[in-house]
C-alpha cells in the first residue's frame, strides 16, 4: 500500500514538472522568435541580430543587435545598410548604442552608417536602429551588415603627423603658386601643399598621393595618375551625381577597388555648381577673388569615389598660372583632368580643370573628352608601414 502511494506521488510530481516545463516553454517561445535571430561570427567579433539582419516593413520599425569582441585585444568594426529596396525617400533612421556614445541619424540609403567602431576585449555593445517613415503604407526593405575591420596597429593620421612638421599657416597665400613642401593645420584639417616628397601611398596595387587628413581622421588620396579612358564630364547635367564622369569613375572603381571597399570610407565629396548668371559662385571665389575655402559651399555627394575640388587643387599649391613643382604635377599626365567644381555655363558647361602645366583652368568645355583623376578616402584605422617617400611609400595593409 505504501509503495503504491509513493508511486502515485511520484507520478503526480512528474506530471506537475512536465506541465510547468511546457508552460514555461510556451511563454518563452511566444516572447522570442527563433526564426528572426541571426548570429554571425566575423573574425574576433560575434554579431547577434536579435530581430534579424533584414527588414521588410511598411511603417516604423526598431531593430536590435549586439556586437561581442571575443578576443583579448581591442577590435574594430563597421555598421552598414545594404540592398535597400522600395520607396526609401521619406524614411529616416537613428542608430544608438547602450553606452550612449553613438548616435547617428540620416535619411535611409545604402551606406556605411558608422565606421571604425572600437570595442574593448571580451565586451559586448548593444545597438538599436529605429526606422521611421511619414507614409505608413510605404514599403521599404534592406539588410543590416556588421563586419570587422583589420587589426589596428596605429592610426594613419598619427603616422602622417609624426613624419612631418605641422604648420599653422602656409608661407604663401592660398591661391598663389606654392613650391615649398608644407603640411598645414587648418582647424584640424591637415593638408599637404607645395613640392611634397613624402606623401606617396601604395594601396590596391596603385600609387596615390595624400591630399589631406579629414576632420574625422580619414585620409584623402588622389591617384598619382589618371584613369586610362578619356571621358566627358557631362552632356547636359552639371551635377556630379548625374554626370558621365561619375559613371566612368564608378566603372573604374568596380574594376580596381571593389575588393578593397572595407578600407575606403563613404565620404561626402563637395560638388559646387551654384549658378549666378553665366558664372558659378566658385568662379568668383577662385578666379576673381583668388580666395579658395577649405569647407564645402556646394552640394555634398556621398560616395566612395570622386574628384578633387578646385579649392583643394589651390590648397595643394596650384594657381591660375603654370606650376610644375607641386605634388599634384605629374609630367606623365598628357591631358587636362576634371575637378568637381563648376566655373561657367554659356552654350556649354565649363568645369574647372587642372591643365598639363599644373595650372587651374576654366575654359575647356565639359563636353570634350578629357581625363579623370580618382579620389578616395581611407578609413582612419588601418595598418600602415613605410615612410611616405617614392622609394618607401606608405603601404596600407589589406590582409
Amino acid at each position: 500500500m505504501r509503495k503504491r502511494f509513493k508511486s502515485m506521488l511520484f507520478i503526480i510530481g512528474l506530471l506537475i514538472v512536465i506541465c510547468l516545463s511546457l508552460s514555461v516553454g510556451y511563454l518563452f517561445y511566444n516572447n522570442i522568435d527563433y526564426d528572426d535571430t541571426v548570429v554571425i561570427v566575423d573574425g574576433n567579433i560575434t554579431v547577434n541580430y536579435l530581430t534579424g539582419n533584414e527588414f521588410n516593413v511598411t511603417s516604423n520599425q526598431e531593430v536590435t543587435f549586439s556586437v561581442t569582441n571575443n578576443s583579448n585585444d581591442k577590435a574594430y568594426y563597421y555598421i552598414q545598410l545594404q540592398d535597400l529596396k522600395g520607396n526609401t525617400e521619406n524614411v529616416t533612421y537613428e542608430l544608438k548604442n547602450d553606452t550612449n556614445d553613438i548616435d547617428v541619424s540620416d535619411n535611409l540609403k545604402s551606406d556605411i552608417i558608422k565606421e571604425s567602431i572600437e570595442i574593448e576585449a571580451k565586451s559586448t555593445t548593444n545597438f538599436t536602429i529605429n526606422f521611421k517613415t511619414e507614409d505608413m503604407e510605404n514599403d521599404y526593405s534592406g539588410k543590416i551588415v556588421v563586419a570587422s575591420i583589420p587589426e589596428v596597429t596605429t592610426n594613419f593620421k598619427d603616422i602622417i603627423l609624426s613624419n612631418n612638421e605641422v604648420k599653422e599657416e602656409s608661407n604663401t597665400k592660398i591661391g598663389d603658386i606654392a613650391l615649398e613642401p608644407e603640411l598645414i593645420n587648418d582647424e584640424n584639417i591637415y593638408y599637404f601643399r607645395g613640392n611634397v616628397l613624402n606623401n606617396y601611398v601604395s594601396f590596391a596595387n596603385l600609387l596615390w598621393r595624400i591630399v589631406k587628413i579629414n576632420e574625422d581622421g580619414s585620409v584623402k588620396l588622389v591617384l598619382n595618375d589618371v584613369i586610362d579612358v578619356l571621358t566627358k564630364y557631362s552632356e547636359d547635367e552639371v551635377a556630379f551625381s548625374d554626370s558621365l564622369i561619375k559613371e566612368s569613375l564608378d566603372s573604374w572603381y568596380s574594376l580596381n577597388l571593389e575588393n578593397y571597399a572595407d578600407y575606403i570610407a563613404n565620404y561626402k565629396f563637395c560638388n559646387d555648381y551654384m549658378l549666378t548668371g553665366e558664372t558659378f559662385n566658385a568662379y568668383n571665389r577662385i578666379v576673381t577673388d583668388k580666395n579658395p575655402v577649405n569647407i564645402c559651399l556646394g552640394e555634398e555627394v556621398s560616395t566612395k569615389i570622386g574628384l578633387l575640388t578646385a579649392d583643394e587643387v589651390m590648397y595643394a599649391g596650384a594657381s591660375l598660372e603654370k606650376n610644375e613643382s607641386y605634388y599634384l604635377m605629374n609630367s606623365e599626365i598628357k591631358t587636362p583632368y576634371f575637378t568637381m567644381t563648376s566655373a561657367k555655363k554659356t552654350n556649354d558647361y565649363y568645369p574647372f580643370m587642372v591643365n598639363t602645366d599644373g595650372s587651374l583652368v576654366y575654359n575647356i568645355s565639359g563636353n570634350l573628352l578629357r581625363s579623370a583623376r580618382p579620389v578616395i578616402n581611407i578609413i582612419a584605422n588601418i595598418t600602415v608601414t613605410g615612410t611616405g617617400t617614392i622609394e618607401d611609400p606608405y603601404i596600407l595593409k589589406t590582409n
